[in-house]
Parts: structure tokens; sequence; C-alpha cells
């Protein structure tokens, strides 16, 4: 019988206005799925998985008596694979293995190198947040929460490599390439050093780039502009913050995860200066501040714990 006729018919027995052979049809269908044999549960699973079947059925049906849920589970389930199919009854009656995560932090001023279990390896500029799955034989699928990392990445044809990060999605099968993606920074960039990859995202087609290519993102309008990549990518796994042509308010986020201090302004023209500068990330918090303002023709100095820089 078609998918659409027994969903018809199971909307009509939920609502008492099925006939006799009918509903002799939809009871020997229950008994023979009370027969199966189901996976062995705990409470707590049990309990998430009733409240997933009722989020599928709510939506589909409004039947004033909930007779037919009480009536247990199983029934229930098979509910849902009459209204969402065969498959979504599958995920519902299968044991399926809970992925476990590691999240992985540095410090203000800190990197950090990680090697994962399949043979590659990531690098954490500083002030990083990311989430690793602890088994990545069959899924390789990375969450950069904030920050900038490096993925050196083993090819597996198999399970390619993916790296979600915020709004963009980056697949590769084995390459090295850097994405920048801090939250308070307005833009994220994806710089390519070998291999290729594809970056998508929600709204956005997908954009295939190669060796020495780089995708910038502006958070604000969601623009999407592809070039080739900046020299100095990624500048900081030597040692280096660099600046290339960047806002005031940009500027300032990546030198408080660099050096641990707050750059504020109280004077417009500072504020819409763009800054393009390079620092040694061993350099002192306070020399690094005075440095970027001398190569801009700007001054600078400490009030309350903020460094202010002005004319």
């Amino acid at each position: 019988m078609e998918v659409s006729k027994i969903r018809q018919l199971f909307k009509k027995y939920m609502l008492g206005h099925s006939s006799g052979p009918e509903n002799q049809f939809i009871e020997q269908w229950y008994q023979s799925f009370d027969a199966e044999a189901l996976p062995e549960m705990d409470e707590a699973e049990q309990q998430h998985i009733k409240r997933e079947m009722w989020l599928n059925i709510q939506p589909q049906i409004e039947v004033a008596k909930t007779f037919y849920l009480a009536r247990g589970w199983r029934r229930a389930a098979a509910a849902v694979l009459l209204l969402a199919g065969a498959g979504a009854a599958w995920y519902l009656l299968n044991p399926h293995p809970r992925v476990t995560w590691t999240i992985y932090a540095t410090r203000t001023g800190e990197r950090k190198t990680i090697h994962l279990n399949d043979g590659s390896v990531v690098m954490l500029n500083a002030g990083t947040t990311i989430r690793i799955p602890d088994n990545l034989s069959k899924e390789r699928k990375l969450d950069l929460v904030d920050g900038e990392a490096f993925f050196d990445v083993k090819t597996n044809p198999d399970v390619p490599f993916i790296v979600e990060s915020g709004p963009l999605q980056t697949t590769v099968l084995g390459t090295s390439f850097n994405i920048a993606a801090y939250k308070g920074v307005h833009t994220l960039s994806i710089g390519v050093i070998s291999g290729k990859v594809s970056i998508s995202g929600k709204t956005s087609p997908a954009h295939i780039l190669e060796q020495n290519q780089e995708l910038v993102y502006n958070r604000s309008n969601g623009q999407i502009k592809v070039a080739p990549a900046d020299e100095q990518l990624p500048g900081w796994k030597e040692g280096k913050l660099v600046f290339n042509d960047v806002t005031f308010h940009d500027m300032a986020v990546l030198m408080e995860k660099n050096f641990g201090i707050t750059i504020t302004t109280t004077q417009e023209h500072v504020r819409i200066t763009r800054y393009t500068t390079e620092l040694p990330t061993d350099m002192e918090p306070e020399k690094a501040a005075q440095v970027l303002a001398a190569i801009h023709h700007l001054k600078v100095r400490t009030i309350n714990q903020h460094t202010v820089i002005y004319e």
C-alpha cells in the first residue's frame, strides 16, 4: 500500500472514522509491531524518545482524545512510522551510538597543538574554543566555536573532514587550511595553504577554494569575497599577530585575545582608522600597544586598566 494511503488510513483510525476491515488491518499491523524485539533502554532514553515521537506526531494530527498515545510507546512509534516514514521509525527503534565530544580551549596569548586520532593536526590560536568528536572513524565533523585554528588534515576519501564555523561549513578530503572565526570580529576568513576545500553556508552557494586562495565572509551583510590569500597566512603560527587593513573594533578584539589588554578610544577619527601592522606575540602588552599606536601616528595612555589610543 502506498505511504500516502497508509497515512490517510491511520488518520481515519485515530479519529474513529475507519471501517471494520480497516480497523482489523491497523490492529494486525500493531500486533506484528509489538512482536518485534526492541533494544534495552534506561528510563532517561525512553523519556527522550517519547518526547521526540510526540513532536513528530503532534503537528500532523489533532485528536481530542489521547487514548492511542496512552497505549504505550511501542504504539506511538508505529504512528511515527506511518507519519514520518520508515527512516524516522528506524531512528527511534534502533540503538545508535552517542557522540561524545572533547572541548579544547586556549587562554589569552596561549597556542595549543592537538594531534587527532585520525592522524590530522589542529593548531589553536589564542582565545580559541573548539569541539572535537572523540571518535573520528565514521564522521570527522569539528565545531570551531570561537577563535582561529590551522588544520593539517590526514587524507581519508571515505570520511570527509568537516569544520563548522558559525554560518560556514568547510569540507575537505586532505589539505591544510586556516579558519579565523572570532565571534567578536566582523569578518570570518578561510584560507587554503594546500589542497582544496569546499565552503558552503546556509544561504549561499558552495565555493571551491584552491591553494593560496582565501574566502572572507562579512558577518554584517552576509557578503562573500574570494581573493588571493594573504602572504602572512597564518602568521600566528610563527608568533606574529598580523593586521591587514582591519577596523578599530576588530583590532581591539584581537589585541585582547593575544595580549590581554583592552583598547579603547574617545576620538572618532581614531575609531574609523584602518589598522595594518605586524606584532610579535611574545611582546609585552604595553609595548605592543605603543608600537601599534606609533605606526599609525597615534599616542597611547593607560586609564583605569584600559589602554586609550588618541591623536
